[in-house]
């Protein structure tokens, strides 16, 4: 047996590491606090009903690229699992028009120059982006300090042509991009699904990937796509130990030695790879003593580097809702307060698409809300205050959701609400948050390597080392810390 590797979290990039360890030789075991895998890829039954917590769009779902390749090796995706492409990313509705974020540039350009020939300019610098920006692509073959010249220049070269359209989206946000168009409606659909803080790249090369055929939908949802990850790295001969949290990093003279469990036990290992929040390992399980520059500052600057708080509200209707839009921005008759943020406009999502999830004439509707993890923080501390505020804001969705699908109404079975809070207890996120840190037009830092100043054997491997994270950057993650230690142990790195 090979040299043990104590993983800690069974999330997307532990599960990738441990697969990609055991392809190499590895001992490797995974060390899990929650009873399931998948991390903040994850989803949740409640009366019958499948709620999903992760998944908007998958890149990579197209085969044949790069990224592809990787979840090919992971087990997430192959053959038989159908991808699903919208003919849009999602509709907006405000003042009685509504208007279709189309994947396809054309249709999209067309298509908003009719609903605002006033910013024809503006739309076709949009949708040429787009074009443009289609051949632009997440480096995934190895960590990019591990390249030499020759391969940063063949990763420049393939992405020269992106490189133009992306310089004007790079050095202006979202919401500053959006906010010169004259129609109202164009200015708030631009900002519904994507966070106005982030560049208006984030939108681009969104619509870009999805234009080219990728960025899909995985039929069966996150808590699927992660199971199906846990399966290979099982079938591979790994070991998952769930109910297992890591209290202690075992370091002698600046060596790491093994870990230790909540409840006493140690476990000695050669290298130990953490994939868990990036912030609880930096800062509670190392105890701040091993941080370099560069995540002084991801941490320190919340204007370059801010991250996404947000409430979920879920909804399990007897109804099926499959003829509508499936994912509607709509404007309320009011604001609703998540917790800390007013939100004008409201996202409603169902699943209807996607008919493995749930029994035939039954449908799941999701909203994800912006929040203030301070003010949930608060009401947290009294258990009776954080049940009436969920209760509160579920009951103001649920009347949202009647007005905008009226066959709903006396039909919603049974409502549950994710809080920051949620995200904290079950996965240790920073601030609640499920995604990194977003790309913003101050933002300068665009990838950390996983090793450590001053700790030898010890990696850090997840979305929190390249902003704005997500599930490719948390595979590909997995995948790259095993390169690491391959080249440490002058082993040729396997992939499948």
């Amino acid at each position: 047996m090979g040299k043990k590797l104590a993983i800690i979290g069974a999330g997307i990039a532990g599960l990738s590491a441990g697969v990609y360890g055991r392809l190499n030789g590895f001992d490797t075991e995974i060390y899990e606090m929650h009873t399931i895998p998948g991390g903040e890829c994850t989803g949740w039954s409640r009366k019958g009903y499948y709620f999903d917590g992760c998944i908007h769009w998958l890149l990579g779902s197209k085969p044949g690229t790069d990224m592809n390749k990787v979840w090919r090796d992971v087990g997430a995706l192959d053959d038989n699992i159908e991808i699903i492409h919208h003919e849009y990313f999602f509709c907006h509705e405000q003042d009685g028009q509504t208007v279709f974020l189309y994947r396809d540039p054309d249709k999209l350009e067309q298509h908003l120059l009719e609903a605002s020939p006033e910013d024809g300019s503006l739309i076709r610098q949009l949708c040429q982006g787009i074009k443009g920006m289609q051949t632009l692509t997440m480096p995934t073959k190895k960590p990019m300090d591990q390249m030499n010249i020759l391969d940063m220049g063949q990763m420049m070269m393939s992405m020269a042509p992106a490189m133009r359209s992306l310089g004007y989206f790079e050095k202006i946000s979202l919401s500053d991009y959006a906010a010169q168009y004259k129609s109202p409606v164009l200015r708030n659909a631009l900002v519904q699904l994507v966070p106005g803080f982030h560049k208006a790249t984030s939108l681009v090369t969104t619509l870009a990937s999805m234009s080219t055929g990728d960025s899909g939908w995985p039929t069966g949802g996150s808590l699927a796509f992660a199971k199906r990850i846990e399966q290979r790295y099982l079938e591979l001969g790994g070991k998952v130990s769930y109910r297992s949290p890591v209290s202690k990093v075992l370091i002698e003279q600046g060596k790491t030695k093994g870990i230790e469990l909540t409840d006493g036990r140690q476990v000695s290992a050669d290298y130990v790879i953490s994939t868990a929040d990036a912030h609880w390992t930096l800062y509670d399980l190392l105890e701040g003593k091993y941080l370099d520059e560069q995540w002084k500052t991801l941490y320190n600057d919340r204007d370059a580097y801010p991250t996404y708080i947000t409430v979920q509200v879920s909804l399990g209707i007897a109804c099926d809702l499959y003829h509508y839009p499936h994912t509607i921005s709509t404007h309320p008759d009011r604001p609703v307060d998540a917790g800390g943020v007013s939100n004008e406009f409201v996202g409603l999502r169902h699943f209807c698409f996607d008919k493995t999830l749930m029994p035939e004439g039954r449908s799941a509707v999701t909203v994800v809300m912006s929040a203030d993890y301070e003010w949930w923080k608060a009401k947290r501390q009294d258990p009776v205050a954080y049940k009436q505020e969920k209760e509160r804001l579920a009951q103001e969705i649920i009347a949202i959701v009647e007005q905008r699908y009226p066959e709903t109404k006396g039909k919603i079975e049974v409502h549950d609400v994710a809080t920051p809070m949620t995200y904290e207890r079950y996965c240790n996120a920073w601030r609640g948050s499920w995604m990194a840190w977003a790309g913003t037009p101050k933002s300068k830092i665009r990838y950390v390597s996983g090793k450590l100043p001053g700790l030898e054997g010890f990696f850090y491997a997840g979305q929190w080392n390249m902003p704005p994270g997500g599930l490719p950057t948390a595979v590909v993650g997995g995948k790259w810390v095993i390169q690491r230690i391959c080249g440490l142990e002058r082993k040729k790195f396997q992939h499948r």
